[in-house]
């Protein structure tokens, strides 16, 4: 309430307004004020006019108090209107960056063998850690180069679309869609605190003896006994080697989840 008030003492009708209170006091006093030598008669034609100007002034200070607040409104739904506009030219390009982050996406979460059964675009979280065993074989993908594998295709995506949304945040005030503006923080900072592919991209050129460090991994992401995301919340993978994708494993989670936010606000804009 106070910072509205602030505010409308800084626009030009708040200005205006005190200006005119001002004047109307005086005149109000000095209608109420002793007028010296001059007849009652004049005395009392004096202090009608003085009473006369100082509430016609009232008066115009709630006119223009009023079609101030109408402009204000009019200005607010064309702000409104417009920022509304803004983010669904930047969604068409999100739209498109938002395929090629599930394309890979869900290449990572699913094994190999269930890949041509899933819809490459679905919008899903129900994954297991079990089922991103064979994050470092090929998309398949012509698109990119069948040779680079799903998590490497995925990071480029991630990182694409992260960016995106910075400079979404940094060109659009939210000031009617501060809903949607968390949703796209709160994806721009968990990309970046979950942020772990330093580690596992640098495992596709690490050898383990004559085995490729990624082959191990694999093969320990699969066998579901050892429970890996289970041992990570209990903080049981420090310095190992799975750990990494532990933290993969929740950002896709969590990203997915934001990814739906999204969407959903997107399709309800108005």
């Amino acid at each position: 309430m106070i910072s509205k008030i602030k505010k409308w003492i800084k626009s030009a009708a708040g200005v205006v307004s005190i200006i005119l209170f001002a004047i109307s006091m005086i005149l109000l006093a000095v209608a109420c004020s002793d007028c010296g030598n001059l007849s009652d008669r004049m005395s009392n034609n004096i202090n009608n006019i003085l009473f006369g100007l100082a509430t016609n002034l009232l008066g115009i200070i709630v006119t223009v108090s009023f079609v101030q607040h109408f402009i204000d409104k009019q200005n607010a739904k064309s702000e409104y209107r417009e920022e509304n506009l803004k983010i669904k030219r930047y969604d068409r390009f999100m739209s498109v960056l938002l395929t090629r982050y599930l394309m890979y996406f869900n290449c990572v979460t699913t094994p190999m063998e269930r890949r041509s059964e899933n819809d490459p675009l679905r919008l899903s979280s129900q994954f297991e850690f079990e089922d991103m065993c064979d994050l470092h074989k090929q998309s398949l993908y012509t698109c990119e180069g069948i040779f680079e594998s799903s998590i490497e295709l995925f990071y480029k995506s991630e990182e694409i679309l992260r960016n995106y949304m910075i400079e979404m945040i940094q060109n659009i005030d939210f000031k009617y869609n501060e809903q949607l503006k968390e949703v796209i923080m709160q994806f721009i900072e968990k990309s970046i605190e979950y942020d772990m592919r330093g580690a596992i991209l640098g495992n596709i050129k690490t050898y383990s003896g004559e085995k490729q460090m990624t082959e191990t991994i694999m093969e320990c992401i699969k066998e579901a006994s050892y429970d890996w995301v289970g041992k990570g919340q209990r903080g049981e993978l420090n310095s190992n080697m799975m750990l990494p994708y532990v933290q993969l494993y929740s950002l896709l989670k969590i990203e997915i989840e934001l990814i739906g936010s999204y969407k959903k606000y997107i399709a309800n804009i108005g």
